[in-house]
């Protein structure tokens, strides 16, 4: 006990805590004194004897009793109390504990303080800064509706939280669950004004419903395996269902007569969905499957007509790679693919026709789940590796992500066990609430995690399921909102704000245990939501009344269910037994899930039965004797009286008369036919849906007799089947229609005429597609502006029509006789190689070649020491596109053309380089060239963006990166690089390429090579290729030598550059970086900082290399390897970025520090700037005469779609300004190789002895001279 005063140990304790903590601080002297006085006034815990005495002692002494607690034991102590009181009583900041904090932030807060908060009702009608202001985080009653509408009232505003809070949620409940199939129904939607819904099922069948009612409305059939996807179109007049049979079918919504069988892959589809894109009446339909491949089905939206052959992209690297999801971008423009083969692969439409544009290999397990946001260019992505990314489009099209580590956990919970530490994390699902906010993703431990879409920040982790869950649906328009059910039989509504589960539902079916919830949809308007389960049920849940479901029965079935089909050549269907399509077939009867018809007060829910008198509803069922003995139960009559049927008659004499012509027809066409086809079903003559010669039975379905034949009847195995007990039933139900069951042509035109699906509003279909139009166009735009394309405009007068007509580089009588005869065709100039010759095996014949007219040997075999021969080669011959996709496109030849081609290139090849060549020989060689077949144009005259020359050909700022190659430019070649590049290109299989027939296959090549760029050619492949001719150079007399190869590569977002000029790489090695020393590096025109590790070979078969060599550490933590010229040194004085990691934008002075300074004599007798200056002066004055005005801006490819699938490099007097005007050029040499291409593309886009390419010529020639 204390000397003074009583004191409680707790307190004698805390004394001695603090006087411990501050002994290993700076406050030592504090805390000699505070022990002193410790002692003196006895504070510090005493010792008890064995009688119980107390006994003072000292600061050493308690001490050296309590050796196990450390000097930071306070420390420690307070830090848990936070995350711990963060369990009972939650803060108003998540995560944010301190020890001074006061109201919801105080460490002694209780419960009941938080509870206590109330919102006045004077609060709701207040305005703060115009606005109603923000219900507090830990109000956690409801408002009260009253106060909130008076409020809304009296301010004309209130918070969308406050009109609908979360709470409201709870009074969703299930209205009812209804057995409609005999298997498993993987697959659930609702059409775009949530009135109906549809189901597929393992059992084959597509099924509509009433989700006000919950009626069953129709059945569609045709399918013979089970259903894997559907989907409504946004016009909302058609619906589309795939199957593990490979077929797609298509119904209109309106009538469910078949529009389209679909039939493009080899195996069973996984996705279906239908574009947003809308660009006048075009239309897409995405489906992929197990076959690795991607299908977009064009569709035309006036008249419903679907392409037979999809553009169609297989994605195969190698056998057993399946493609299983897919999501759309919100306007359309973008699809996004995850693959078994872990690669995200990203397609863009917005070019004319479907094109990929990229693929992403962050993750290293299969890609299963993947879904764009609602609004924006960001989706997420969710693997078996254990992660997802958010991914967003960046600078050069480049896609970004932010990792999303599933083994992450909230600050304050205790660490894993060691038992699940070894337990791996796996994404099933992934999903975005409404507004973006956030990304929720399924993880296979039954968590469900909550994570900031921006910063990648943990929020909440929700618990509550014990399986793992497959279905995460968001809310339409409320962000707090999301489902998700799983394989538990658990159905959970989830606030995100609070983390917490607003209701929930259990999936529990008497006799049989649980259901597991296989997908679920939310209504348009969000007022209901549907379920399907592995038992064949749909559960129906809603706000309000569940009346009108009451009317159902538990078990809802048509007879016509499961009666057999058969098929045409095409895939469309018809029943068996009436040989009518199923669509036209009369109202069925409603049976139970034993074939049972249901009372007469059922059968009334079947659409066209309402008004049917009583005793007509039910059929009536006797006993036959089949032939063998066996009795079995048939339907005798349907209860129609003979009078009525025949007062029908005598009501209709066309009907009477158009059933007899059926009749007579079936009696004629039976015999014949089964003498030609036996034991084969054939359809009625005349049968509008019989889309082939004939008709055969399904090959999945066993064909069955009909009841009139008196044979055992025989059912399908049951596909998919999770039921338990009889279900055969209604599969038989087959046998119960009567063979004369033909519906009238009364009937039929009634029945066309009917409406299953209503069509969306005209106003609400106009505004739907306007939104979406504009985010496509949205998306359209931000696409081209992150691929950085410049374009330039000319000095012309736009309202010229002539020069108008002449922009295209002289493209005027080129394509005035293309678009009379609708075709174009390119110049005898591009010759093509033979489909043999499609890789790079003949790069150094190419380049040496002195058989064709098209190849200049003095510009192929330009040096330094021979002297400069600036005249450019014609393009390489234009190699076949690699067909990855259908085409339908034809080869088509016209002779005369070529013959007159062939004489024109002749004169312009003698004019130039007369002497040179005889005309013989051209001719002869010409001859043995591939005629190149005729390019169709588009119907929209739009030209794909992957014949687009890429960025870095056109660019016209100089950059350090990527490496644009100029004549005359002395590199440094990387082997391993190349390798690099040549794999890459291998495994994307972006264009034919033999590995074995590169530059180290031919000739021994060191790590890294001093070569000199003597050739430079351009293909259009695509991709656009660069072909370099590259020769040796002698390191000790720094001459070029004899021995040169060459190469083929094109720019890629992910593959590094393997030529370095040697200015840049000789300034690299003379900094001798060292391990820590601190760099920054530009990417993408900004500074980005981070310290050096080491330095070590990039590969060990190349220990010498100084590709790669040094690892590095970003100072956002990350690793990455970069080699001594990616680097810089921070200058004294240099700019931080503002947060730790960031970057900071680079300035022209400091870009231009970094770029080549031009060696003496490079410009003449005159500098850079002063050469640059003289020469822009000179293509101003030029632009201004008339002749050049079709060369003073780049070509309008609108105007000219087929521009650049001919010509592979454009240039023209604005692009030469503009590099001239940015120091582009690095010599001369590369100034007059760019102005000899203008006439170069204007004689190969057109006729070589045409008016414009003569006035190319000119304005060539004149430009060289004032060079010179």
């Amino acid at each position: 006990m204390a000397k003074h005063r009583n004191i409680s140990l707790l307190e004698s304790e805390l004394y001695y805590l603090i006087t411990r903590f501050l002994t290993t601080g700076p406050c030592r002297r504090a805390a000699e004194v505070l022990a002193s006085e410790l002692e003196e006034h006895q504070l510090l815990p005493g010792r008890l004897d064995w009688l119980g005495n107390e006994h003072p002692r000292t600061y050493e002494d308690v001490v050296a009793a309590n050796r196990h607690i450390a000097p930071d034991h306070l420390l420690q102590i307070c830090k848990q109390i936070g995350p711990i009181l963060d369990k009972d009583v939650p803060s108003c900041v998540p995560g944010v504990h301190s020890l001074l904090g006061s109201g919801k932030q105080s460490m002694l807060r209780t419960a009941k303080d938080c509870d206590s908060v109330r919102f006045k009702a004077s609060s709701y009608a207040a305005l703060h800064r115009g606005r109603p202001p923000e219900r507090p985080f830990n109000c956690k009653k409801p408002p009260h509706l009253v106060e909130v509408h008076r409020g809304r009232e009296l301010t004309g505003a209130q918070r969308f939280s406050s009109v609908n809070p979360v709470s409201n949620y709870e009074r969703m409940r299930l209205h009812r669950r209804i057995l409609g199939h005999l298997s498993a129904v993987y697959c659930i939607a609702f059409d775009r004004t949530g009135l109906r819904i549809f189901t597929g099922s393992d059992d084959c069948l597509v099924k509509i419903w009433s989700s006000f009612d919950g009626r069953l409305h129709s059945t569609l059939r045709g399918h013979s395996a089970e259903i894997t996807d559907l989907a409504v179109n946004y016009e909302n007049t058609l619906i589309a269902a795939g199957s593990c049979d490979k077929t797609i079918r298509v119904w209109c919504l309106r009538t469910c007569a078949p529009v389209a069988v679909l039939q493009g892959h080899s195996g069973s589809i996984t996705s279906l969905q239908f574009s947003p894109f809308a660009k006048g009446s075009k239309r897409y339909m995405l489906s992929t499957g197990t076959d690795a491949t991607v299908c977009f089905w064009q569709w035309d939206v006036n008249n419903i007509n679907f392409s037979d052959r999809p553009h169609k992209f297989t994605e195969r690297p190698r056998p057993g790679v399946q493609t299983v999801c897919s999501s759309f971008s919100p306007g359309g423009m973008f699809l996004v693919t995850g693959s078994t083969d872990d690669v995200i692969r990203i397609y863009y439409l917005g070019g004319g026709s479907p094109e990929k544009i990229s693929e992403l290999h962050e993750h290293t397990d299969k890609v299963d789940s993947i879904q764009f946001c609602h609004s924006g260019e960001r989706f997420v992505s969710g693997s078996r590796d254990g992660t997802a990314r958010i991914w967003k489009l960046h600078l050069r099209q480049q896609w970004r992500s932010l990792l999303l580590n599933m083994s992450a956990t909230l600050p304050g919970v205790e660490p894993m066990t060691e038992e699940d530490s070894y337990f791996k994390p796996k994404v099933t699902m992934v999903a975005w609430d409404r507004h973006d906010h956030t990304v929720i993703t399924a993880v296979n431990n039954h968590l469900l995690k909550v994570w900031n879409s921006y910063t990648g920040q943990l929020l909440h982790i929700l618990k509550g399921h014990e399986a793992e869950v497959f279905v995460l649906e968001p809310h339409p328009f409320d962000p707090r909102i999301i489902l998700s059910a799983g394989h538990d039989g658990n159905v959970f509504i989830w606030d995100l704000l609070r983390g917490k589960n607003t209701q929930h539902y259990f999936n529990m079916i008497e006799g049989q245990g649980h259901g597991a919830v296989f997908d679920c949809k939310f209504t348009p308007d969000g007022h209901r939501f549907a379920c399907t389960d592995s038992h064949g049920h749909l559960l129906i849940f809603g706000f309000g009344s569940s009346k009108p479901y009451e009317k159902l029965p538990d078990q809802v079935f048509f007879h016509t269910d499961y009666r057999p089909l058969i098929r045409d050549t095409n895939g469309f269907v018809l029943d068996e037994q009436t040989q009518q399509a199923p669509h036209l077939m009369p109202p069925p009867f409603l049976v139970d899930v034993d074939g049972n018809p249901h009372p007469p007060r059922y059968q009334r829910l079947v659409p066209g039965r309402e008004n049917i008198a009583s005793e007509h509803l039910v059929p009536q069922l006797g006993y036959v004797a089949t032939s063998d003995g066996e009795v079995v139960e048939q339907v005798i009559s349907q209860q129609t009286s003979e009078h009525d049927e025949a007062a029908i008659r005598r009501s209709n004499l066309l009907d009477e008369a158009i059933r007899n012509l059926q009749l007579q027809q079936d009696q004629q066409s039976r015999p014949g036919e089964a003498e030609a086809a036996p034991g084969a079903a054939a359809a009625p003559e005349g049968q509008a849906e019989a889309q082939g010669p004939f008709l055969v039975p399904a090959p999945s379905t066993p064909r069955r007799v009909s009841v009139n034949e008196r044979a055992d009847v025989q059912s399908p195995p049951n596909v998919g089947l999770r039921r338990s007990g009889q279900v055969e039933g209604v599969r038989q139900m087959h046998q119960n229609a009567p063979r004369s069951q033909m519906a009238t042509e009364r009937d039929l035109q009634a029945w066309r005429r009917r409406v299953v699906v209503p069509d969306l509003t005209p106003s609400s279909y106009r505004e739907q597609e306007e939104v979406r139009t504009a985010r496509g166009d949205e998306e359209m735009s931000l696409y081209h502006a992150k691929k950085r394309r410049i374009i330039y405009s000319s000095c012309r007068d736009d309202s010229d029509e002539d020069e108008t007509a002449r922009r295209a580089h002289g493209a005027l009588e080129f394509m005035d006789m293309s678009c009379e005869e609708g075709e174009e065709t390119a110049s005898s100039e591009d010759n093509e190689l033979d489909g043999s010759e499609m890789d790079s095996s003949n790069d150094e014949e190419e380049w040496n070649s002195d058989t064709s007219s098209h190849t200049s040997s003095e510009y192929s075999d330009w040096t330094a020491d021979a002297g400069i021969n600036l005249q450019p080669s014609t393009p390489l011959s234009s190699r076949k596109r690699a067909q990855r996709r259908i085409s339908s496109s034809e080869e088509e030849e016209e002779e005369n053309e070529e013959e007159e081609e062939k004489h024109s290139q002749q004169q312009s090849d003698e004019e130039e380089r007369a002497g040179k060549k005889s005309k013989g020989k051209s001719k002869k060689a010409k001859s043995k060239m591939p005629r190149r077949p005729k390019v169709r144009p588009s119907i929209n005259r739009e030209v794909s963006n992957e014949f687009r020359p890429s960025p870095w050909i056109t660019d016209v700022i100089p950059r350090k990166s990527p490496f644009v190659p100029q004549m005359g430019d002395e590199v440094i070649y990387f082997r391993q690089g190349h390798e690099a590049y040549v794999e890459t290109v291998s495994r994307s299989n972006l264009y034919p390429i033999n590995p074995d027939k590169q530059p180290w296959k031919k000739m021994q090549l060191r790590d890294q090579e001093f070569v000199k760029i003597t050739g430079i050619k351009y293909e259009v492949c695509p991709p656009t290729l660069c072909c370099l001719k590259l020769t040796l150079i002698d390191h000790g007399t720094g001459k070029i030598s004899d021995k040169s190869f060459s190469v083929k590569y094109h720019d890629m977002p992910d593959v590094i550059d393997f030529l370095v000029v040697r200015q840049t790489y000789d300034e690299a090695l003379r900094r001798n970086w060292q391990p820590n020393d601190r760099f920054r590096s530009v990417i993408d025109d900004a500074w980005w900082f981070g310290m050096i590790v080491c330095q070590e070979p990039y590969q060990a078969e190349y220990p010498d290399s100084l590709f790669q060599c040094f690892k590095v550490r970003w100072d956002n933590g990350e690793t990455e390897k970069l080699s001594p010229w990616d680097v810089e040194p921070i200058q004294d004085g240099a700019p931080q970025p503002e947060t730790e990691g960031g970057g900071i934008p680079v300035t022209e002075e400091e870009m231009s520090e970094m770029m080549y300074k031009p060696l003496p004599g490079e410009w003449g007798e005159r500098s850079r700037d002063a050469e640059c200056e003289r020469i822009i002066a000179a293509i101003d004055q030029l632009i201004t005469v008339e002749i050049a005005a079709p060369f003073s801006g780049p070509v309008d490819l609108i105007q000219y779609p087929t521009y650049c699938t001919v010509i592979a490099y454009p240039t023209d007097l604005g692009t030469i300004r503009l590099r001239l005007l940015n120091r582009f050029y690095r010599r001369l040499s590369a100034l007059v190789w760019d102005a000899r291409y203008i006439a170069h593309n204007a004689r190969t886009f057109n006729e070589p002895m045409s008016k414009i390419a003569h006035s190319a010529k000119i304005i060539t020639n004149v430009l060289q001279k004032f060079v010179k």
